[in-house]
């Protein structure tokens, strides 16, 4: 019920399920009128403002954390001044849902975030953009990943980016959270 639908195509089409969408199996409905390209592109702009707030969530908790503000303050300010949602990718982070436990299951896979981010580039430049927050987060995203396969295979989330910049700041890439976690399997 919390799903947004965005669609487009024939006026005839979109009336006949519009009564389906809303309030029934998602909670709202963007019209695309009839060209069907702009509901995938639409979709392609919403990954990008995922991928992009998980870096910068990222950046602000290992921030927060090498400077001794500490997460829990940081994430309790997300919430207050950005929402909800955001506040959900912070927690993905405090909660050690970027690394699920080795035999666990991430909730969005890095490899589709990164699947997701490439395609998401190169739309960007056959437009004649660039997408640098992107750049930098798939950039972070495939250290992640390549360190879950050193690890042997070890599933990681779409938030993975956060262990790479935790290593990067001179943290192991897993929280204690995550470590007392394992610790207990």
């Amino acid at each position: 019920g919390k799903l947004i639908f965005v669609i487009a195509g024939p006026e005839t089409a979109t009336t006949k399920i519009a009564p389906y969408l809303k309030d029934i199996m998602g909670r709202s409905v963007i019209s695309m009128g009839t060209v069907v390209s702009q509901s995938s592109l639409l979709k392609i702009a919403g990954n990008i403002c995922v991928v992009s707030f998980m870096e910068v969530i990222s950046e602000a908790h290992v921030f927060a954390e090498k400077t001794g503000l500490g997460s829990a303050i940081l994430e309790t300010m997300i919430g207050d001044m950005f929402g909800p949602v955001l506040e959900s990718y912070s927690k993905r982070l405090t909660t050690g849902a970027y690394a699920p436990e080795p035999n666990g299951k991430a909730g969005f896979d890095v490899a589709l975030a990164m699947k997701d981010a490439r395609h998401a580039l190169n739309c960007a430049k056959t437009a004649g953009t660039r997408l640098e927050v992107s750049e930098v987060a798939l950039k972070n995203m495939e250290a992640a990943s390549k360190y879950g396969e050193e690890l042997g295979g070890r599933p990681l989330d779409s938030s993975s980016m956060y262990g790479t910049l935790r290593r990067e700041a001179g943290l192991d890439f897993y929280t204690d959270l995550c470590k007392e976690r394992d610790a207990k399997k």
